[in-house]
């Protein structure tokens, strides 16, 4: 059985290829394939399997792959998907070692046989040990061997070989990403279209690439992620390996979410569980095609540049328009060290020094020629990008001259924006230079805030106690207490109580006033039901409340005073796996949604400096907040709910706390619980 490895090795670098269900009809895609594969170069063999025709266009045709002189790599099955499924096994049985189904009718049809198909595709690549691409996508290309096996606009076309390869769930947006990617003067290395992945997943082709030689930067565009730990790993292999990863996650939906029981789930939604996961994976994130494609060429040509953005206009207008886009996309900008303000400050006629810059304000070239360099030249600035409008050359050529100076001098990569265009000798100009141009600012600072992306985070190893018993069911709220307090949470003094007598003991035990709360099973939020009574100060009101509350079972806590109540959860989130969160609590906990989300595991200084960034973070560190142990104390709040997660491991969708009561006394879960998994 061949490795995944060996799999895509003949994928990519195939001696000899087939398109079964070869056809002479120019719009069918057993002709389209079969052409595209011999006119973009591939130097192989090149076969029709049809038992009407000879050949197509020149390309001889056999009956079946038996026929065919000499041993078959890859094939391509431009059949209906009933009749896929067999011809794979038959793939199978001809010792091919990778085939590409490109048919759609599948598990994404309403067809009921549909998914079924797709099992047993699933079925056929395990018991066969054939690797299946798709089904229901469009094919493979790669621009260095070259080999084009596919029916995509792009797949007729010689790419030009490069550096970015393409793997995405989406095969009709090739062309697209192709184009963009050659309009930003960069070049194809590897593409793949995943389709379903009833066999081999965007994961494999990422993990191939990492040791592709040519491929320098690893470009994804997906629906979902198989398995988020993995992708975390494989993230860090491409870091080690000097490859930067630049995603576009598409489908953002939170249908799912709004449907969930736990506070902590409906929170976790789909986007921001993954940015989790692709911020601690070093991954650059995107929001656009265009953005993607731009990233990827900028970081195959400048590679990834730790530091911030030192940007300048020819215009006040212009840096403040930079200064509001990055903002508004998270580009960080250089703060420009005292040593540079104060070189700055020498050459200004009029108004303040700061980033993005002025130049109108140094009075033209004649005082402000060592300005770029200066700008460029401080310690935080890796990255540089200039606001220009087309100038005539008395004007532009100092300008152009002393930024081309600065680059070459400190190194730094320098990209021009001119929204309104240049006429194409400037243009030349600035490229002979060495400075990229471009027309759109966003796109622009999309690819610039690839190049700034943080580095991965290390994936901790999380030692914890065995596994507790869960029930089969959701965990009441003394039940959920008692679990997380099992794993060094702080949690509220409570007792369970069968009667009015018990609860009148037990709130003489602990100390007035308390809190009563109903415990009925499979209720997850009790206040919603009037289950909550809280400030009883005497057993009359203890008596009242156990009444009210309509419950065989009741709990008593002690009431717990603070200042602010946080929410800290964990959730399963689809494709990204289980998830730590923390954010501002209470009843409107879902109408703030502001919660900070890590992918588990995760160090504390890595819990600690993402903390600090949300509403949260910034209300425990802010100058009005006066318990400094509380923000320590509702760490260890989440590093108990890790150490929780990670024991019960696949047994886990979720864990809610909130709220935790943060004050004097530090941090203390007065609510809690804990859903296991279906």
């Amino acid at each position: 059985m061949p490795t995944t490895k060996d799999a895509l090795d003949a994928l990519f670098h195939p001696r000899a290829v087939a398109v079964i269900g070869a056809s002479d009809d120019g719009t069918k895609h057993g002709y389209i394939v079969l052409n595209n594969i011999r006119d973009t170069g591939f130097r192989g063999g090149v076969y029709g399997i049809s038992r009407r025709l000879k050949d197509v266009n020149g390309i001889p045709c056999f009956p079946d792959l038996a026929s065919v002189p000499e041993p078959v790599d890859v094939a391509f099955l431009a059949i209906p998907a009933a009749a896929a499924v067999q011809a794979v096994r038959d793939c199978a049985r001809a010792g091919l070692k990778a085939v590409i189904v490109g048919s759609a009718g599948y598990a994404e049809s309403l067809d009921a046989g549909g998914a079924e198909r797709q099992r047993e595709l699933q079925r056929i690549a395990e018991a066969e040990g054939i690797r299946i691409v798709g089904p229901n996508c469009n094919g493979i290309y790669n621009a260095h061997h070259p080999v084009s096996i596919g029916f995509n606009t792009s797949h007729a076309k010689r790419q030009k070989p490069g550096g970015v390869s393409i793997f995405s769930h989406s095969g009709a947006l090739f062309d697209a990403m192709a184009g963009r990617l050659a309009m930003a003067g960069e070049g194809l290395s590897l593409f793949a279209s995943a389709g379903n992945e009833a066999d081999m997943s965007v994961l494999d082709y990422m993990e191939y690439s990492i040791t592709h030689e040519p491929t320098k930067v690893i470009a994804l565009l997906i629906d979902s992620l198989p398995d988020g730990p993995r992708f975390r790993a494989l993230a860090l292999q491409a870091h080690a390996a000097g490859k930067p990863v630049v995603a576009l996650k598409i489908g953002a939906a939170e249908a799912g979410a709004a449907a969930a029981v736990a506070h902590s789930s409906r929170l976790a939604g789909d986007a921001a569980s993954y940015r989790a996961l692709f911020d601690a994976s070093g991954v650059a994130v995107v929001s656009t095609l265009e953005g993607l494609m731009t990233a990827s060429a900028l970081l195959a040509r400048y590679g990834r540049r730790p530091g911030r953005l030192g940007a300048l206009s020819t215009s006040g207008a212009g840096a403040s328009l930079i200064a509001d886009r990055c903002e508004a996309l998270g580009v960080p900008l250089a703060a420009l060290s005292e040593q540079t303000r104060a070189a700055l400050d020498g050459h200004k006629m009029f108004s303040r020094i700061g980033n993005p810059l002025d130049l109108g304000i140094f009075g033209g070239m004649r005082r402000s020629g060592e300005v770029p360099a200066l700008l460029m030249g401080d310690p935080e600035v890796s990255v540089v990008l200039a606001l220009l409008h087309s100038m005539n050359p008395w004007q532009g050529d100092p300008y152009r001259a002393a930024m081309a100076r600065a680059r070459e001098t400190t190194g730094r990569p320098v990209l021009i924006v001119s929204p309104g265009g240049l006429p194409e000798a400037e243009r030349a100009t600035y490229e002979t230079m060495g400075m990229d141009v471009f027309t759109e600012m966003d796109i622009v600072l999309e690819g610039i805030g690839a190049m700034l992306t943080p580095p991965p985070v290390a994936v901790p190893t999380i030692e914890v106690a065995s596994p507790p018993a869960l029930p089969a069911r959701q965990l009441t709220e003394p039940e959920s207490l008692a679990l997380l307090r099992d794993f060094g949470v702080p949690t509220v003094p409570c007792e369970v109580c069968g009667s009015a007598a018990e609860a009148r003991a037990a709130a003489e035990r602990m100390g007035y006033p308390v809190v009563l709360k109903g415990v009925a099973e499979g209720v997850a939020h009790k206040s919603d039901l009037g289950l909550v009574h809280v400030g009883l100060r005497d057993t009359d009101a203890v008596a009242r409340a156990f009444t009210s509350a309509g419950c065989a079972t009741v709990v008593i806590q002690a009431m717990i005073d603070g200042e602010l109540e946080a929410i800290a959860g964990v959730t399963r989130a689809d494709g990204v796996g289980l998830v730590l969160l923390a954010g501002l609590g209470g009843i409107h906990a879902e109408a703030l949604r502001d919660v900070t989300m890590w992918p588990i595991p995760v160090t504390r200084e890595t819990i600690e400096l993402r903390l600090r960034n949300g509403a949260l973070g910034r209300v425990l560190h802010g100058q009005r907040w006066k318990h400094p142990g509380a923000a320590s104390a509702f760490v260890d709040v989440l590093l108990g709910l890790q150490n929780a997660a990670v024991s019960l491991g696949d047994r886990l969708h979720a864990i809610d706390v909130n709220p935790v009561i943060l004050g004097a006394h530090g941090a203390v879960a007065v609510d809690a619980l804990v859903i296991p998994a279906s």
